[in-house]
């Protein structure tokens, strides 16, 4: 049905609101040309559908579920007018991926080929799906919860080794079952405390404040990991933005060269070389990086090198991590504490201390400079000695690969904003023990922690939650 609305600039305008009893069809490959092609239709007319277009051995209704049979599509059956020959998959409802009846057609990967059987769906009765409606089906439809639905968009987004485990570990209901776990026990106290309710003429109670108060305290310790869990699983979703920092001719280019395995940045011993910031992402032991390389920090009066370094002072403070970069080769210098200074003032925390140029002379180093940093270490550029330890402790200064057991990381903010407001709950919850206050006050409180720990799977959602999610999806999934 059409809905009005009105955009930004007043204009009125309107858009498609379909119903979850559309059939509902979409191309699931990437746009363009290739050698197959996949269209999804899903809904209770998606047989009746094919069967009106599609010509086989065996009518649609006689395929067995999640088999495959060979045809030729028509656009009109009465007129034999032939689209293409494919292969059609059969899933009946509800052992599907939407849990309804479903079609997935196998074409030859034409851009026209594609739009014909398509305009030939919404001839028939089907319609366009929104982005993500067909996971928001699944959804709806008790095929996975929101956990699960945001975990496959992870696993078609993810660029990394690690970050797919992630996503796979929330897809598997890992996640979830920890979640449920925790529910299960809130939900056994809040049915004592109700009962308390019932008979609170008779002054009985049937949660035992001392085992309820030990049991928030543990409750509380589980959130805070759960919290915490979220910057590894924003790290692994996202990515970890690093950015080298340094006066200039310390070797911050030729570092990103040596990382990226190749000539992405020019080196020059001409100090300024770098105007402009580069980035590059770089996988490193399954962990994204986004490395920024920065233009030399110093007093320089060059305009254009100027922009360069409020670019370099912009990127700074985005970074998660700044890499710190001095020549081992000279002795330190007022530039290097220039550069310092920098990062004191944009309050960088962050910091890994690189010292580049062992290679050439390290007599040089200041040991008592080194020790006032917690991260540092010693490599060359240009040779590649201490290249690995480098990487390494990329990785383990930024993720603890211990977050993998059992597969609990959360990496929303939604999921962040649910906990801490659920910790806050069971928090209120403990006061009111403290305090002596009656089973109504402790209940609503530990009632409250529940229904927010039930945004984060989609027991408890709204409208406006959904599409923002399922709007992130493409057309097709």
């Amino acid at each position: 049905m059409p809905h009005f609305c009105y955009s930004k600039s007043g204009v009125l305008y309107f858009r498609m609101i379909g119903s979850t009893q559309d059939t509902i069809c979409a191309v699931s490959t990437p746009q363009g040309r290739g050698a197959i092609a996949i269209i999804r239709m899903s809904g209770r007319l998606s047989f009746d559908i094919i069967e009106r277009i599609f010509s086989a051995k065996k009518s649609i209704h006689d395929i067995a579920h999640g088999c495959m049979t060979h045809g030729t599509l028509f656009r009109r059956q009465q007129e034999r007018e032939v689209i293409d020959n494919v292969l059609i998959a059969k899933f009946v409802s509800p052992r599907s991926y939407t849990g309804e009846d479903t079609i997935e057609i196998n074409c030859h990967g034409g851009i026209y080929v594609v739009q014909e059987i398509l305009h030939c769906l919404l001839e028939n009765g089907a319609r366009l799906a929104e982005p993500g409606e067909f996971t928001k089906r699944a959804f709806l439809n008790g095929k996975i919860d929101l956990l699960q639905a945001e975990s496959i968009a992870d696993i078609i987004n993810a660029q990394t080794k690690l970050s797919l485990k992630s996503a796979q570990q929330q897809l598997s209901g890992n996640v979830s079952d920890k979640l449920l776990s925790l529910k299960e026990q809130l939900k056994k106290y809040l049915a004592l405390l109700e009962i308390e309710l019932d008979f609170a003429e008779e002054d009985i109670e049937f949660a035992a404040r001392s085992e309820l108060m030990t049991y928030i305290d543990s409750m509380k310790d589980e959130f805070e990991r759960l919290i915490v869990s979220f910057r590894y699983g924003k790290i692994l979703r996202e990515g970890l933005h690093l950015a080298l920092a340094g006066k200039p001719n310390v070797g911050k280019s030729s570092i990103l060269n040596r990382l990226l395995e190749e000539e992405r940045a020019i080196v020059s011993e001409i100090p300024g070389t770098t105007r402009d910031v580069i980035e590059e992402a770089l996988d490193i032991q399954g962990m994204l990086f986004k490395i920024s390389d920065t233009a030399g920090i110093r007093l320089t009066d060059d305009s254009i090198e100027i922009k360069g370094v409020e670019k370099t002072q912009k990127a700074l403070r985005q970074a998660d991590q700044v890499l710190f970069v001095v020549d081992a080769s000279h002795a330190l210098d007022d530039s290097d504490y220039i550069v310092l200074q920098q990062l004191e003032s944009l309050q960088v925390s962050n910091i890994v201390l690189v010292m580049n140029k062992i290679d050439i002379d390290s007599t040089h180093v200041d040991l008592d400079f080194v020790k006032k940093f917690e991260q540092s270490c010693f490599i060359s550029a240009k040779t590649g000695e201490g290249f690995e330890a480098f990487k390494e402790k990329l990785v383990t200064s930024n993720l603890n690969h211990n977050i993998f057991d059992g597969g609990i990381v959360f990496n929303k903010v939604r999921h962040l904003n649910a906990l801490k407001k659920s910790k806050e709950s069971i928090l209120h919850a403990r006061e009111s023990l403290e305090k002596k206050l009656s089973a109504e006050f402790i209940a609503l409180d530990i009632r409250a922690a529940l229904e927010t720990l039930a945004e984060i799977t989609g027991e408890v959602t709204t409208e406006e939650i959904l599409n923002d999610i399922f709007s992130s999806f493409c057309i097709g999934k």
